[in-house]
């Protein structure tokens, strides 16, 4: 009787085990009520407790940041270089010439030249996170045959009151934002007539750059050696000479993407030389670059030049001008005959316009020039089934140019006159086709006319220049 017992109580034991088990697959799951916790009292928290614990939460943040930020200055010293350059191939054919009966003692009658223009190689890169550097070379054509020195400066940012700093070889700031394009980007192939004359070009000094009201005021500072850099170290005497720059740009209207602008300016530049150095008076538009025979030369120990510029901009449109005063103290002092002091004014205006839609040239309001033109429409060939077509358009240009430059003339073969005068006139058309924003093809049509006045006889040079050029640079 009693393992009769034992075995119903084993059995219940085992059934209810098995009801327990199906209950559980067979009811809904249950979510269990979540704790929670009580709000800590506001008044166990005093409102400076608080602000100090942000504080020092926003102060551990920052600093965070600063040491995860990729900073050459902190952590790579110099950044790795990077390469770039340049090359122009240029033909000028002097077309129409009517020189010979300009009495300068040589034929000046000029030859149809074709070469290299410019071929240079540049090395540019930043360091310490406050420096940057540049080293160009330039290789084309020169009386020594060898590489010859261009850009070649150290930066310095963030300087107290100077802010940016360069030390070397660089542009004299001696015009408006024409001049200091750079033959790169220039408009023409080469400068306006009136410009290229005593154009200081670079020379090795200090120069400063200054920015106010958001960078549309730009005040530029510089110092340099008046001797070129290739001959600068041999002057062993006390008056090594000086050349002192200043130019002021002022951008009341600048529309961030570069459509519109309204900028005005002025420089100054003072050159007091070693002594009595000559100075030489250009073919127009430069072209002397390409055959370096002057239309007259006189020495002058001490030279100025102040100039006003302006540019305006709407979209695809643009006129900028230029106009200055020269003076050269003492003419000839020292080396023959002179003919006291003179002063010369010259200036051009130049129209721009962009055939193509949507393109156009950016003024850099910290360099004081343009950038390279952003072409919407590249040129170049795609692949449309195995065969290669042009696509896009690039992007084209039209200008035209007027330039006035009058001035007195002296040669060693004409005898020294406070009469002699030269009126120099120049129109100039350009047709420009950008493929990219680093590859041009130029078109450069000139027509110059000059009236000068030698001791009671007047005479009336003109001439017609043809220039085409390919400009790649990289």
């Amino acid at each position: 009787m009693l393992n009769m017992s034992k075995m119903f109580v084993g059995l219940f034991t085992v059934i209810l085990c098995l009801a327990g088990t199906l209950s559980v697959y067979t009811q809904e799951p249950t979510v269990s009520t979540p704790m929670t916790l009580a709000p800590v009292p506001l008044e166990t928290v005093s409102e400076s407790d608080q602000y100090s614990q942000l504080s020092m939460e926003m102060a551990q943040l920052r600093s965070l940041i600063e040491k995860k930020a990729d900073k050459p200055g902190a952590s790579k010293g110099w950044s790795a270089p990077k390469i770039g350059g340049r090359f122009f191939m240029d033909y000028v054919n002097h077309m129409d010439q009517d020189w010979d009966g300009l009495p300068l003692g040589s034929n000046v009658t000029s030859q149809n030249w074709c070469g290299f223009r410019e071929a240079r190689i540049a090395v540019t890169g930043t360091g310490y996170d406050f420096l940057d550097y540049k080293l160009e070379l330039g290789f084309e054509k020169n009386a020594s045959s060898c590489p010859s020195y261009k850009d070649i400066f150290l930066g310095i940012q963030h300087v107290p009151i100077l802010e940016y700093v360069r030390v070397g070889n660089q542009y004299v700031e001696d015009g408006g934002s024409e001049i200091c394009n750079g033959t790169t980007n220039y408009t023409f192939m080469e400068l306006p007539a009136s410009l290229g004359q005593q154009f200081m070009s670079r020379r090795l000094g200090v120069t400063s750059r200054h920015l106010l009201a958001d960078d549309r005021v730009r005040i530029f500072l510089g110092a340099y050696n008046a001797t070129n850099i290739s001959d600068s170290h041999y002057v062993k005497d006390d008056n090594q000479g000086i050349v002192l720059n200043t130019r002021t740009t002022i951008a009341p209207v600048f529309c961030q993407d570069g459509r519109r602008l309204l900028l005005v300016g002025a420089y100054y530049n003072f050159t007091d030389s070693t002594g009595s150095r000559p100075l030489a008076f250009n073919r127009p538009g430069g072209w002397d670059v390409y055959n370096p025979t002057g239309l007259g030369n006189f020495y002058s120990d001490r030279y100025q030049k102040a100039g006003f510029e302006a540019v305006m901009q709407a979209g695809r449109f643009c006129v900028q001008t230029d106009m200055f005063l020269q003076n050269y103290a003492d003419v000839n002092d020292g080396a023959g005959s002179g003919i006291g002091n003179q002063t010369n004014y010259g200036g051009f205006i130049m129209a721009k316009l962009f055939l193509t839609r949507n393109d156009y040239r950016k003024y850099n309001l910290k360099n004081g020039n343009w950038d390279s033109v952003d072409v919407s429409r590249p040129f170049k060939l795609a692949d449309v089934q195995g065969v290669n077509w042009p696509s896009g358009c690039g992007a084209w240009e039209l200008a035209g140019m007027y330039g006035v430059y009058d001035s007195f003339v002296f040669s060693t073969s004409v005898p020294a006159a406070a009469d002699a005068k030269m009126m120099n006139q120049q129109v100039g058309a350009a047709l420009n086709w950008y493929w990219n924003p680093n590859v041009k093809w130029a078109v450069n049509y000139f027509h110059d006319m000059t009236k000068a006045r030698y001791d009671g006889d007047y005479y009336d040079p003109r001439g017609d220049y043809l220039g085409m050029s390919c400009r790649v640079s990289f």
